[in-house]
């Protein structure tokens, strides 16, 4: 139960990041774009707790990322030996491992909107 939880979880975090980058480079105030979540279907107490501190750049680790990273490969690994397909959940684990990589995984695995910040359109 706990890895399905934790694949969840870090999958919603790297949308909730991605969402975050496109309303910041869109001209959208990333504070006006919490407040809207939180009044909507999708509100929850991970937006709302790390919402706040990841504008802030501020990751002080709750659950730390290379732990995060840990639980998506096992998930993963467990969707292969019963045959799920999970894409979003490998794509989500790419960018913790890409987290990893930059030197984050001490830091709270909300830090992986670092690696979204970082790319680039390339067109």
């Amino acid at each position: 139960m706990k890895l399905v939880v934790n694949m969840i979880m870090g999958s919603v975090m790297n949308a909730f990041s991605e969402g975050l980058t496109l309303a910041k480079r869109s001209g959208l105030n990333p504070h006006s774009l919490l407040d809207v979540l939180d009044l909507g279907g999708i509100a929850n107490p991970m937006f709302r707790g790390k919402g706040p501190e990841m504008v802030k750049d501020n990751y002080s680790p709750a659950f730390p990322l290379k732990h995060q990273q840990k639980d998506m490969r096992l998930a993963l690994a467990l969707g292969d030996q019963n045959a799920v397909s999970m894409p979003v959940a490998a794509a989500a684990n790419e960018a913790f491992k890409k987290a990893r990589s930059m030197g984050l995984g001490d830091l709270d695995f909300s830090a992986v909107y670092e690696t979204v910040k970082l790319l680039k359109h390339s067109s």
